[in-house]
């Protein structure tokens, strides 16, 4: 876990705050959270068993992510706050609400709207650091059109495009992609998958990269 002093991990807390709002489409309630020690605790009994078998430091970071899910649940009004771990380990949100759930090795954020107001939703949170180049190779494909993506960062920022994009995707089509099943056009801002799913993707990359994907077809 993260050690930065208390003021230095608020001030990254709202500067990744206010650069994920910058992305969300109206209706999307946002938030993030610096993870902390002790943050399990946050884990419902019910959504604690389904993740009785992850590691202590994964715990944490889960229960960061949930703890900020469970207030955006509340701001929609939601009566039912427990957030279970599917089979494929994708989170089960309550009826009538989509979102999704993300966390570095230090931040957590999380996203969630009524489901009449967006179709589906992915997020993802990465460090803004280059993308190892053996990791690059299988994120990569032919069909990706990156622009003029910063040469260091670019690698990074179509991992999360695709992370968040394959989010959004599995709970409208169930099906497990791989990265060389999305291609992501940046210049249109938009990634689509070998099923034929259209996603609009949103990124941003300070202080933390972040991507957001969603649908609002109805």
């Amino acid at each position: 876990m993260s050690t930065r002093p208390q003021g230095t991990s608020a001030s990254i807390e709202r500067a990744v705050e206010q650069a994920l709002a910058g992305l969300a489409p109206p209706g999307l309630s946002i938030g993030c959270r610096h993870i902390q020690a002790g943050d399990e605790q946050y884990l419902l009994p019910e959504e604690n068993a389904s993740m009785a078998t992850r590691e202590p430091g994964a715990r944490a970071a889960t229960g960061a992510g949930r703890n900020i899910a469970h207030e955006l649940l509340r701001r929609l009004e939601c009566v039912d706050l427990s957030i279970l771990r599917g089979q494929s380990g994708n989170p089960i949100w309550p009826a009538g609400i989509v979102g999704s759930i993300a966390h570095d090795d230090a931040m957590a954020v999380a996203v969630a709207a009524r489901s009449d107001s967006i179709k589906s939703v992915g997020v993802d949170i990465e460090p803004a650091l280059p993308l190892p180049h053996d990791l690059l190779a299988v994120v990569a494909a032919p069909q990706d059109r990156l622009g003029d993506l910063d040469p260091k960062l670019g690698g990074r920022i179509l991992f999360a495009v695709k992370e968040a994009a394959y989010k959004a995707s599995f709970p409208l089509d169930g099906r497990v992609l791989g990265f060389e099943d999305i291609a992501v056009d940046v210049g249109r801002g938009e990634a689509v998958t070998s099923f034929g799913r259209r996603l609009t993707v949103r990124f941003a990359t300070s202080p933390r990269i972040l991507a957001l994907a969603y649908s609002a077809e109805r």
